[in-house]
């Protein structure tokens, strides 16, 4: 009677847990991650493709689909022990990458005009969605707009990111010897308060209610409309919108903000904090390097454009080496 081995993937990584990224990195040898980061960015460089969020196989366990804007050119990329399988390519040397690479690239010239048509036509579907849901929002609206005081309407005041030019001046002082406890205060508070907001919003409007952002106090209801006591108004759809376009950090951004939120309060001297902001930023790197998302993490909390984030971000990990 044979025995499955205990560290195969679906076992380690059941239904109710999506392996992160350092997870991964953990569970391969070391020569398997480099080519699990190689392979994304090769994809990513060349074709415009990322990998999405993995789905659960009853068979395989979670498996990975490469592809982009929703839609998936390779699907049932699989995990194991000793590699990651192509559509039956086995990674896990040079040999298999290469073919990997090159199968991918057969895919993308076979499919490529049927891949980008499926995109532009998933594309127009969500803009007829889109019109259909302005046009119903703004009846709502009107059947409301008596209710609403415009100055108090959707007012939001959203944690600021992080100035990466700060973050720069902070890392060249201490390269220096030089400890700049207020700038290392600064990067930090920034950085706890948007982890802090980002994962506390988050959990709020799960259970459908919404922080006031002229004085805390927590809305709750079942209705869009929510009025605060101190006079201010909001909608709940355009709360959870502007939640999004700010980049606020929660999903793949959870479980590396958890432990800053955590520890930071409790850090109390120089090298404590600068140790927790060298971990976030390492865990940044990453998440950035493994190609396996469609928007770097970082972008959640620092300003900037995506190069220049990217850009810091790999600069301060070659620093640190």
């Amino acid at each position: 009677m044979s025995t499955l081995p205990i560290n195969r993937f679906k076992e380690q990584f059941p239904k109710n847990h999506i392996p992160e990224i350092t997870e991964l990195e953990d569970f391969w040898s070391n020569g398997v991650s480099v080519l699990f980061r190689n392979f994304a960015k090769h994809i990513s460089d060349n074709y415009d493709l990322r990998f999405g969020i993995p789905v659960w196989s009853e068979k395989n366990g979670w498996t990975y689909r490469i592809g982009k804007s929703g839609i998936y050119l390779i699907k049932g990329i699989q995990i194991e022990k000793n590699g990651f399988i192509v559509d039956g390519i086995l990674v896990n040397d040079e040999t298999g990458y290469r073919l990997a690479i090159d199968y991918v690239k057969t895919v993308y010239e076979k499919k490529q005009y049927e891949f980008e048509n499926k995109i532009i036509e998933k594309n127009a579907r969500q803009a007829r969605r889109n019109k259909v849901r302005k046009v119903r929002e703004r009846e709502e609206f009107l059947a409301m707009k008596d209710l609403i005081i415009p100055e108090k309407y959707n007012v939001f005041h959203w944690p600021s990111k992080l100035d990466i030019s700060k973050l720069k001046k902070l890392y060249n002082l201490d390269a220096q010897g030089i400890q700049d406890t207020v700038l290392a205060d600064e990067i930090g508070l920034t950085l706890y308060i948007r982890c802090k907001y980002g994962k506390e919003d988050m959990e709020r409007m799960e259970k459908y209610i919404i922080r006031c952002h002229n004085c805390e106090a927590e809305l709750r209801g079942d209705t869009d409309f929510r009025q605060c006591s101190c006079g201010h108004q909001y909608s709940y759809k355009e709360y959870r919108r502007s939640y999004r376009k700010n980049n606020m950090p929660t999903g793949a951004a959870a479980k590396i903000f958890e432990t800053f939120v955590t520890k930071w309060s409790l850090a109390k001297s120089y090298q404590e904090k600068m140790i927790l902001i060298d971990t976030l930023l390492h865990e940044f790197h990453l998440n950035l390097i493994s190609g396996a998302v469609h928007r770097p993490v970082a972008m959640n909390f620092m300003d900037g454009t995506r190069a220049k984030v990217e850009g810091i971000i790999n600069d301060l990990s070659e620093w640190n080496g």
